[in-house]
């Protein structure tokens, strides 16, 4: 006789989490109609979701924006407040608590499996091997490390794989070479590009589609799913991409598509008001001609393409074995990208426009057939009160909370501001702010100029009205919104904003 737990397990759904790294919202057709990247799975997907026009990271980082999925915590309260094994991070391995995601799911009788990029730990061979590491500071014993704290899937719970530390771009694993060796294949990426920024590189993999980490991720999410609908309790599957993130590896299957493909600059690639902050520059790419980030381009969309494929292949497992109607499905980011907007700036983190802070997400409920669409201002810590809400946990609400009403119909808002933080990245530390208050976005840059933006009448964020003598009185308004937030979320910041922008 089928036990008590199973029977209620049966009644919840699957859910299948699939989280993509450092994509644009304008790769989906679904946000951008006139955009040129070439998306029709996701598409297809989008139009059965509620798909949120304003959700955001917490951070437009990896690690502390993925820190949060699993914490359901801002980075200023999870402690992973830029990348691993970064100058200026707190916390480099991911502590496995009773609250993180993984645990309350196991706990509540879930199956859960996770494959792809983690980024939450263990990337201390990296610095170890760094010249300057090795120089002065020599076999260094990591604190978390000393305490036998080595944070990956499996030592928290999860069914899968265990990919430790940034990974850069996922063809470094011996996972994904003995995947290759046992198919009797090998991976070859020519054409490589580079040069004109530090974290730009792209490349073509002339070697097939099979042999790309893409098509090795869901061949795993495959047979992880496979052995869990076996049994009868409900299942959670997470699977990570690395791209589209740098490196832009594309396989000539899709980079095809876009080789002779026109692209024009982004609307905000130029125009900026002169009074803009000077930190950016450190994220501006060497050349900054549109015509020197025109191939990066080609290669990113393919990539994303190329990703959609392989996501297409994953919803067919799911449909062929009856999993796909009481699969609630989740997609997403973790953060977004630049690529030469506002004059060149690359990569993310330093400044706080909504290309790298702005994510996309939509939901496909059970059963779902047609699309929603909603201006809820939600962010990644309420992805995970979410999930743990679909799973059937009640007490779910940590940072963030469930969305799930809004997706039932039953709510419309959850807030009235949402707030992105960042504290630096690589070795610039620099603290900021990002509130979102309707059409209103203000920035708090310790150290430079704030910045004040209209949405609604410029949506590019080309024209910084921070000092202009008739924005003066907006400006307090959400300086004080944003004091009022950083009081009621215990952000320790608080006393330097005040410090600097409210006494």
């Amino acid at each position: 006789m089928m036990s008590t737990s199973a029977q209620e397990g049966q009644k919840r759904p699957n859910i299948l989490f699939i989280l993509t790294d450092q994509q644009r919202k304008d790769t989906l057709s679904v946000y951008d109609e006139e955009g040129l990247c070439q998306t029709p799975i996701l598409d297809a997907l989008a139009n059965q979701s509620t798909v949120f026009d304003d959700a955001y990271t917490t951070c437009p980082i990896c690690t502390p924006a993925r820190a949060s999925l699993q914490t359901g915590l801002f980075p200023m309260h999870h402690g992973m407040l830029t990348n691993s094994y970064n100058y200026g991070n707190m916390v480099q391995e991911l502590p496995d608590t009773p609250e993180l995601l993984s645990r309350r799911l196991k706990k509540e009788d879930y199956q859960i499996g996770y494959t792809g990029k983690w980024h939450l730990g263990t990337g201390a061979d990296a610095v170890r091997q760094d010249a300057y590491v090795q120089k002065y500071m020599g076999n260094i014993e990591f604190a978390e490390l000393a305490a036998q704290a080595r944070s990956v899937p499996t030592n928290v719970g999860y069914t899968g794989d265990d990919f430790p530390g940034h990974g850069f771009g996922g063809y470094i694993y011996p996972q994904f070479k003995e995947y290759l060796a046992k198919q009797n294949k090998e991976v070859k990426i020519e054409n490589i590009l580079s040069g004109n920024y530090t974290s730009h590189q792209a490349g073509e993999i002339t070697s097939g589609l099979e042999t790309t980490i893409e098509h090795f991720l869901v061949e795993r999410s495959k047979t992880i799913i496979g052995d869990f609908a076996e049994k009868e309790e409900p299942w959670y599957m997470q699977l990570n991409f690395w791209g589209p993130h740098e490196p832009y590896y594309a396989p000539t299957e899709f980079l095809d598509q876009y080789r002779e493909m026109e692209i024009p600059p982004w609307k905000n690639y130029q125009g900026d008001s002169p009074n803009k902050p000077k930190i950016h520059d450190v994220k501006r790419a060497n050349d900054t001609r549109w015509e020197q980030f025109v191939p990066y381009i080609r290669h990113y969309y393919a990539n994303m393409s190329h990703i959609d494929y392989q996501i297409g292949r994953l919803i067919d497992y799911l449909k062929e074995n009856n999993l796909y109607e009481n699969t609630l499905i989740i997609f997403s980011s973790d953060h977004g990208e630049s690529l030469g907007i506002h004059d060149g700036l690359c990569d993310k983190a330093i400044f706080m426009y909504e290309e790298i802070c702005s994510i996309p997400l939509f939901v496909k409920l059970p059963g779902q057939k047609k699309l929603n669409r909603t201006k809820a201002l939600v962010n990644s810590c309420d992805i995970y009160s979410t999930i743990l809400e679909a799973a059937g946990v009640v007490d779910n609400q940590r940072d963030g909370v469930s969305f799930l009403p809004i997706l039932r119909g039953e709510k419309e808002q959850l807030r009235e501001v949402n707030v992105t933080e960042c504290s630096g990245i690589g070795s610039i530390l620099f603290s900021q702010r990002m509130l979102r208050y309707k059409q209103w976005k203000y920035v708090f840059n310790a150290g430079d100029i704030d910045e004040l933006y209209d949405l609604g009448t410029d949506p590019g964020e080309l024209f910084n009205l921070i000092d202009q003598p008739e924005f003066q009185v907006k400006k307090v308004e959400l300086q004080i919104l944003l004091e009022q937030w950083m009081e009621e979320n215990n952000d320790n910041l608080i006393f330097e904003y005040r410090y600097l922008r409210r006494r």
